[in-house]
């Protein structure tokens, strides 16, 4: 890779993010909240490149967007490097990166076998940590002001049945995200990261396993959503995220309702502090 000439080490000064002539990468941008996110990004201006493992949609999504396509299995290093290399050949920098490829598989943990897990933990987490180790030298070269957004989850903050895999991968992304973060203020840097956190969203995430290696895509059913739960649409979504990355936010949170339940959680774990506060041994 031949990246552009490094830029200054400053960190940009606070305000709005500058979406003036930034190249953006999403991965998983075929359809769902990727796509809508490329769609809103284009919208500002930015040039994008979407990544996704399913080709059909993926030349169909790019001809809609305007945009270049490049398949790519998120799970591959090899992949990664590859889809960066592209990005570099044709811009020469990179200033946002959403790590949005994800997966699910929501049923009792005693239906979960093994290879399940590696399978959602591969692409939600592995696919986060791949994206970010290849792309994140490479803004720090390239941009004067870099973004990654990585996508989680609500369940990546509060667990619930069924979600035993999908939660485990989600509560990666929070705390890899977290860690990320700490470490970039520490030296300064000119990237920032966020990690976004819905909760029901209009996506095909549900068929996920139709791009499951060795899975017949025709065998995987679509599925409904829940009577009475509150759906926002991706485009919904999308406008909240890229008004996130314009103000450089941490946690990106999408649905008002999950509210209680965080709070219920942090009101559990606190309570186990209660417990032990003039039960600890002396020092």
């Amino acid at each position: 890779m031949s990246p552009a000439s490094p830029v200054g080490s400053a960190r940009p000064a606070s305000g709005d993010f500058d979406f003036t002539g930034k190249v953006a990468v999403v991965t998983g941008g075929a359809s769902g909240i990727g796509y809508a996110i490329a769609h809103a990004l284009r919208a500002e201006g930015v040039a994008v490149v979407i990544a996704d493992v399913e080709r059909s949609s993926l030349e169909r999504a790019a001809a809609e967007l305007g945009a270049t396509g490049v398949v790519t299995d998120v799970t591959s290093r090899a992949d990664i490097e590859a889809l960066a290399a592209e990005v570099i050949r044709q811009h020469g920098r990179i200033d946002i990166l959403v790590n949005n490829a994800g997966v699910a598989k929501v049923v009792p943990f005693d239906e979960l076998s093994l290879d399940d897990f590696a399978w959602i933990i591969g692409v939600n987490l592995w696919g986060v940590i791949n994206g970010t180790k290849i792309f994140l030298p490479l803004m720090e070269e390239t941009s004067e002001d870099g973004y990654i957004l990585n996508t989680a989850s609500i369940a990546g903050l509060v667990a619930g049945p069924g979600l035993a895999a999908y939660a485990t991968s989600k509560y990666g992304v929070v705390a890899f995200t977290e860690a990320v973060s700490q470490e970039l203020a520490q030296r300064g840097a000119r990237v920032s990261v966020g990690v976004l956190m819905p909760a029901m969203v209009r996506t095909r995430i549900a068929s996920s396993a139709r791009n499951r290696p060795g899975v017949d895509p025709a065998s995987v059913p679509e599925h409904d959503i829940p009577a009475g739960v509150h759906v926002l649409e991706a485009e919904d979504v999308a406008a909240i995220a890229v008004e996130a990355i314009g103000r450089r936010d941490l946690y990106v949170l999408t649905h008002p309702e999950t509210r209680e339940g965080v709070r219920r959680r942090h009101a559990r774990i606190d309570a186990a502090f209660d417990a032990i506060v003039g039960s600890a041994p002396a020092e």
